[in-house]
């Protein structure tokens, strides 16, 4: 029975959570004040612009965690800073020795942390002298600066120590009454700080075991965030210098061809692109030609009219690339999602554009997908998550022009968040041992807790951006209007690519798994409309082979110069009669 009851613990395992990245980031906006006002600043304050898309997770419980956080720390420090007001009009030698309480305490343990530096050093100096070993420059001047840090602390705690005896004389004001003023005050601001980092970890804790992150009430600006974060346009931005360089006229393709800004704002970073799209000519087999084994004139097998539309490709597309994603097959992909994106420029986009408050419409979609010149490119976006955070979202789009089948492929990918966000997955990190544990780390750090109090001043400005974003200014034409997401909040919380490490192996895989699928629904769909696939199954075994890596074998070159003038010299040294390799000064291997 244990054992079985270890396993079904096991078997939730919060790291496998479809919403595991929001949870992550609703832990990330109490643990990590940048995040925290990034969140309330640039994506709930700011109303000129719109949200990024969201892949594997949910903006609004981010948002409202993030102000709860925010309340949270206010309210700490409206306690700190009314504590001490009160002391200060009430008994201000108190107040004073207060102060000077915290700050014996901040220098103690800076006093502690530089003699706990200074044994080594010291013990090794002794050491170098009895032993009469060279000693380096760097290890005494670490050791005199950690010596000198240690007197300067000491000197400070002593100064702070007899400061309170020195002003209760001058103002003639009773030792035991300033005492016990004083240990009132301190235990008012501990009770306060303590009272914090409780308070926020039962907000975790109930955050971790809720079995939904959606809150039960939406305000406007909630609402809207909650609209436009799974909207089917995304306006996404050129990069400044393309801006100026690229004419508003240019082909639909050149918009996309920026793989260090790439239009899937939200989506992470670009992993794999095909460039050029692959293209393949729309033409009738040989023998449906009337000549299957002779030569036929491309203008005999092309087809005067297009032999579909490509909102018809794009359907059979969607419908065929549903199944891997089927909840009840054990081995579907987890966390598939399916949907269609229509991007468009912020420089298209009109005064006042309709489809802004029309978040669930069909209508605009069809004709945006048979308009290869338009300036809306319909993708479709196909989603898969492994562990509910490792996001790899492929882009589709699809165009028939010049009697030709154009499909423009892209791959990226959204790492996980940082380790610190993940806390809560560790053990014994939630309950009431946690809570505990919250306290006391406030408690250690109270020092700079009171000092963070000056964070009060900054939040009128906040509070009045948070009434001003009750209303949405996109739709009201402006002057230079620019309606772009400007940031993601999952991408900068993401860790940066190039130490995912063995989670590269499961994006390329998700990568790799879409791509042919979607090229085989692709080949079955023209073979169904009685088109010549012979050229379309070349390029694809070249796009699928694209990266693949021969691991084994060992490669020698030998007896042979690299470089300019580079000469091979035999060495006559060698007893198999002169077959030697190349000196190492004239030639070598490669």
């Amino acid at each position: 029975m244990a054992r079985s009851s270890t396993l079904a613990k096991r078997e939730i395992n919060p790291a496998f959570r479809k919403d595991a990245a929001g949870r992550h980031l609703c832990t990330g906006v109490y643990r990590d004040r940048a995040l925290r006002d990034m969140v309330l600043r640039h994506v709930h304050n700011d109303t000129n612009h719109l949200v990024a898309p969201s892949y594997g997770f949910d903006l609004v419980p981010v948002v409202v965690h993030a102000w709860r956080a925010w309340t949270l720390e206010m309210l700490q420090h409206l306690c700190v800073v009314g504590t001490i007001a009160i002391g200060v009009a009430v008994h201000p030698p108190a107040a004073f020795s207060t102060a000077c309480v915290l700050g014996c305490l901040r220098l103690s343990r800076q006093a502690i942390t530089s003699g706990l530096a200074m044994l080594p050093l010291q013990a090794k100096a002794t050491m170098d002298k009895w032993l009469r070993r060279t000693r380096w420059r760097s290890e005494s001047d670490e050791l005199r600066y950690h010596k000198r840090l240690l007197r300067l602390t000491a000197l400070g705690c002593a100064v702070l120590a007899l400061a309170p005896l020195l002003v209760a004389g001058l103002a003639q004001a009773s030792p035991d009454q300033m005492t016990r003023a004083t240990i009132l005050l301190s235990l008012l601001i501990a009770l306060a700080v303590g009272g914090h980092g409780a308070a926020q970890q039962v907000c975790l804790n109930r955050m971790y075991r809720t079995a939904s992150l959606e809150p039960k009430t939406l305000t406007r600006r909630l609402q809207a965030i909650k609209d436009q974060q799974f909207h089917r346009y995304v306006v996404y931005r050129r990069h400044a210098s393309e801006q100026r360089e690229v004419d508003a006229t240019l082909d639909d393709a050149e918009a996309f061809t920026d793989e260090d800004h790439t239009p899937f704002v939200g989506a992470g970073v670009l992993v794999h692109r095909w460039l050029p799209p692959l293209t393949v000519p729309l033409l009738r087999r040989a023998q449906d030609a009337g000549n299957p084994s002779g030569h036929v004139p491309m203008s005999v097998l092309e087809h005067a009219t297009p032999p579909f539309r490509a909102h018809e490709l794009v359907a059979f597309l969607r419908r065929a690339m549903a199944l891997i994603g089927d909840t009840e097959d054990p081995m579907g992909l987890r966390g598939f999602t399916i949907r269609d994106r229509l991007y468009v420029d912020e420089a298209d986009v009109q005064a006042s554009p309709v489809w802004l408050e029309d978040p669930s419409g069909r209508d605009d979609i069809d004709p945006a997908i048979d308009d290869p010149y338009g300036p809306v490119h319909h993708f479709l976006e196909i989603s898969a998550s492994a562990t509910g955070e490792l996001v790899t979202t492929v882009f589709l789009r699809v165009t028939v022009k010049g009697r030709a089948l154009s499909l423009d492929f892209a791959a990226c990918a959204l790492t996980r968040t940082p380790a610190e966000y993940q806390v809560l997955n560790a053990f014994a990190e939630s309950g009431a041992g946690a809570v505990l544990r919250a306290i006391l780390r406030r408690l250690f750090n109270l020092p700079t807790e009171v000092a963070q109090a000056w964070r009060l001043a900054e939040a009128p400005m906040l509070l009045l951006g948070a009434i001003r974003a009750r209303k949405t200014r996109l739709v009201k034409p402006r002057r230079g209007m620019a309606i772009g997401a400007r940031l993601s909040v999952r991408e900068e919380a993401s860790t940066p690519w190039e130490h995912a490490q063995l989670d590269k192996v499961t994006i390329h895989d998700h990568v790799k798994l879409i791509e042919q699928r979607l090229l085989k629904a692709t080949e079955d769909f023209l073979e169904a409309h009685e088109i010549d696939t012979s050229g379309f199954r070349r390029r694809a075994a070249s796009i699928i082979n694209t990266g693949v890596l021969n691991m084994g074998g060992k490669t020698e070159i030998k007896q042979s110069a690299v470089g300019p003038h580079a000469q091979v010299r035999m060495d006559v040294r060698e007893s198999d009669g002169g077959q030697g390799q190349p000196s190492a000064g004239e030639g070598g291997q490669s």
